[in-house]
């Protein structure tokens, strides 16, 4: 193997390793990481209480939604919800995966499983706690991408 051939690959091995340390970097400074509550503490908690704080919760997850960055449309998301009396352990969660923006409102799609799932708790156990606290995780690969990979196209 030449000298040269010896040079390139060290390049490329440099460059992504700067890559993956920037990509890691910005993750652990929570680049891109979005986080909502909803606490609900006036009895009783309903059906009706529940679908209010889905529809809070999910204007929240399209607000975010809207904020993100998108570089070369590098769009892919992830969403968590939980659901507990505060201070305590998850009554139930649920993960949504990495998706893409329009995956959010299409039909079968994000919001129609957080609904489905938020429809799904169980309301009278709820009932008997005196509070209940809902949480939601938005992460952004974009935001990520944005701050690591193409931070420089700004400058």
């Amino acid at each position: 193997m030449g000298h040269a051939v010896l040079s390139q690959l060290l390049v490329r091995f440099l460059a992504r390793d700067t890559l993956r340390s920037r990509v890691e970097h910005s993750i652990s400074e929570v680049t891109g990481l979005r986080k909502g509550e909803w606490l609900l503490t006036d009895h009783p908690f309903d059906a009706d209480k529940i679908a209010a704080t889905t529809e809070q919760m999910l204007a929240w997850c399209r607000d975010r939604i809207a904020e993100t960055r998108r570089p070369y449309g590098i769009d892919q998301m992830a969403l968590a919800i939980a659901c507990a009396e505060p201070e305590s352990t998850p009554i139930a969660s649920s993960s949504f995966g990495v998706f893409r923006p329009v995956e959010f409102y299409e039909e079968g799609g994000v919001t129609e499983r957080v609904t489905q799932g938020m429809q799904e708790l169980p309301v009278d156990e709820l009932d008997k706690r005196t509070a209940i606290r809902f949480a939601a995780a938005l992460f952004s690969w974009g935001d990520v991408a944005k701050d690591a990979i193409f931070r420089d196209e700004d400058e």
